[in-house]
């Protein structure tokens, strides 16, 4: 079995892969999957709001990890999340995690 996250930001798709592939490596494969996302659909907006977001973001990023190394995976995920700069909204599924301003 699987868990997902799903992080929005405010930052670029270029600039987010980059700083996801950074974290990525060396980490013995904790995140099984991950991807960026520029085109977040045309419900974005309105699925923020259940969030309590009342801006879209700009781009995404997904990770896949196994059940087995989630408390690993969802360490380094939550380090990767520190270090974004600016607004960003954390998702495990579609449940709350975190968001922040800046």
């Amino acid at each position: 079995m699987a868990i997902e996250y799903f992080i929005y930001t405010d930052l670029d798709a270029e600039t987010l892969k980059r700083r996801a592939e950074i974290a990525a490596k060396g980490m013995q494969n904790l995140w099984e999957d991950w991807w960026v996302r520029d085109d977040l659909g045309p419900f974005h907006e309105e699925i923020m709001e259940e969030y309590g977001v009342d801006k879209a973001f700009r781009t995404s990023m997904g990770s896949r990890h196994s059940k087995g190394r989630s408390v690993e995976a969802r360490g380094k995920l939550l380090e990767f999340f520190d270090s974004l700069p600016g607004r960003k909204l954390m998702l495990n599924g579609d449940s709350f995690v975190d968001y922040r301003e800046s």
